[in-house]
């Protein structure tokens, strides 16, 4: 990614990230001291930050600095397929990071042969990180559904509705939530 898209996916994600907690741009310049002209240009994808202006910005909005960087183009749906059980090799894979700036949950999800579950749009922000235990699932956006196997790994914007598809035998997989939480008001 050349700078000029770096910066854009920089300004993105900064903008969306301080609209997802409903603060205004005063706000946020006024929480982290850095002015609200440079906040401007930011969000537009100008500038040349230095990493104590993007330190005190992902401190004023709650978030270790990596959590502002990290993946700035994030794809829609990420799928991890499950390595091969014929390399016996003991290893450990990070399959995603989930930040201390909202709320986690960890749920079992158990559909029948065959069964369906549609969902509506959870809370802007959210995003589902499934992995399949056993038997075969279509999951993802309604409208861009993925086949995972068991030992596979997918995670997608749940702000959007969504669906659980089970193949031919039951399915049991464990869903991990993140949601962002809205920042108190403080000025009040």
């Amino acid at each position: 990614m050349d700078g000029s898209n770096l910066q854009a996916a920089l300004g993105e994600r900064l903008r969306r990230l301080r609209e997802e907690r409903a603060m205004s741009a005063a706000d946020l310049a006024r929480a982290s001291g850095v002015a609200r002209a440079t906040l401007s240009k930011l969000e537009a994808g100008q500038g040349n930050p230095t990493l104590d202006t993007i330190g005190a910005l992902a401190a004023a909005l709650s978030l270790p600095l990596v959590d502002l960087v990290a993946e700035l183009t994030p794809p829609a749906v990420r799928l991890d397929r499950s390595p091969s059980d014929s390399d016996p090799t003991p290893s450990q894979q990070l399959l995603t990071r989930v930040g201390g700036s909202g709320m986690t949950e960890f749920w079992r999800l158990r559909l029948g042969p065959g069964q369906r579950l549609d969902r509506q749009p959870h809370a802007t922000g959210t995003t589902e990180h499934i992995t399949v235990i056993t038997g075969s699932l279509r999951t993802g956006p309604t409208d861009n559904l993925h086949d995972v196997a068991a030992g596979d790994f997918i995670s997608y914007r749940a702000d959007i509705p969504h669906s659980y598809v089970a193949g031919a035998e039951a399915v049991q997989a464990a869903v991990v939530m993140t949601y962002l939480l809205a920042l108190p008001d403080l000025t009040a």
